[in-house]
C-alpha cells in the first residue's frame, strides 16, 4: 500500500509540473502564489497555484477573476520609481506569440495605468522552456506606495483566451501625485468583451486598431503629508547699535 501511495505522490508532482509549464506566467517579479523557487508563500488561506500558467478565461467564459488570484502577498518588492523591471516568464506553449500588455493599479486592482504594449510580437517565437525577459519601466513620477503589477496576454493561435497575473510591489517614488496613461483594453474574456480572432498570418485581423481605441485615465495618490524636503532655516541677521562720540567744543 505504502508503494502504492508513493507511486500515486510522484505521479501528482509529475503532473503538476507538466500542468505549470503548459501555456505561459509571470514568474518575474513572483507572480502571486507562483510555485518557482524564491517566490514567497501564498498569505494565509491561499495555497501555491500549480497551474500558474493557465488563462483566466475565454472569450466564451470568465473562468477566473483578472490577476487570477485576488488577496496580495505579505511580502513585496521594492523597486523605486524610474526603475526598469525585468519581467520573465515561465513558457510552456507560446501559442504563437500575440499582444502583452502591462500595468499599474494603487487601489488593488479597480484601476489600472497601462505601462508598455506589446503588439503581435510578444512572445513570438519562443519555445517551451525558453528565457523570455521584457524589460517595463516605472514612470519616473510614479508616486509612492503599495501596488499591484499586471501582466494581460492575448495568444495569437488556439483558443481565444486571455491570460494575466500579478505581482505585488512597493514603489519608492514622490510623496503623493499622479501617473496618466491608458486602460488596459480587456479582449476574449467572456462573450462581453472584444473577440480578437486568431492571427497567425500577417495580413490576419489582429484588431491591432483597437489598443489605438483605450480610454485615457489619470490616477491620482494621496500622499502622506509628510514633506519630503528639509526646509531651509535662515539664520536672524545680528547688527550692531552704532555708537556715537560726543562731539567736544573748544572754548576760546
Amino acid at each position: 500500500m505504502m508503494f502504492k501511495s508513493s507511486i500515486v505522490a510522484a505521479a501528482m508532482v509529475c503532473l503538476s509540473a507538466m500542468t505549470a509549464q503548459a501555456h505561459v506566467g509571470l514568474s518575474t517579479p513572483c507572480g502571486r502564489y507562483q510555485p518557482a523557487a524564491g517566490c514567497p508563500a501564498p498569505p494565509p488561506g491561499q495555497s501555491i497555484d500549480y497551474n500558474i500558467n493557465s488563462p483566466i478565461g475565454t472569450h466564451d467564459s470568465i473562468d477566473q477573476p483578472i490577476c487570477k488570484h485576488t488577496v496580495p502577498y505579505t511580502k513585496r518588492t521594492v523597486y523605486k520609481a524610474g526603475d526598469t523591471i525585468h519581467t520573465a516568464y515561465s513558457v510552456g506553449a507560446s501559442h504563437g506569440g500575440g499582444h502583452c500588455q502591462w500595468a499599474l493599479s494603487y487601489d488593488n486592482g479597480k484601476t489600472w495605468v497601462v505601462l508598455k504594449t506589446l503588439i503581435r510580437d510578444c512572445l513570438k517565437g519562443v519555445t517551451s522552456g525558453q528565457a523570455y525577459s521584457v524589460p517595463v519601466t516605472i514612470p519616473k513620477n510614479a508616486p509612492s506606495g503599495k501596488v499591484t503589477f499586471m501582466w494581460l496576454w492575448n495568444n495569437a493561435i488556439g483558443n481565444r483566451e486571455l491570460y494575466s497575473n500579478c505581482a505585488d510591489l512597493e514603489i519608492k517614488g514622490a510623496d503623493g501625485g499622479s501617473i496618466s496613461g491608458l486602460k488596459p483594453l480587456i479582449a476574449n474574456y467572456g462573450a462581453g468583451s472584444l473577440l480578437i480572432p486568431e492571427f497567425p498570418n500577417p495580413t490576419d485581423n489582429d484588431e491591432h486598431a483597437a489598443f489605438g481605441k483605450r480610454e485615457a485615465i489619470t490616477v491620482h495618490v494621496k500622499g502622506s503629508g509628510k514633506s519630503t524636503t528639509k526646509p531651509k532655516t535662515t539664520k536672524p541677521k545680528t547688527t550692531k547699535p552704532k555708537t556715537t562720540k560726543p562731539k567736544t567744543t573748544k572754548t576760546k
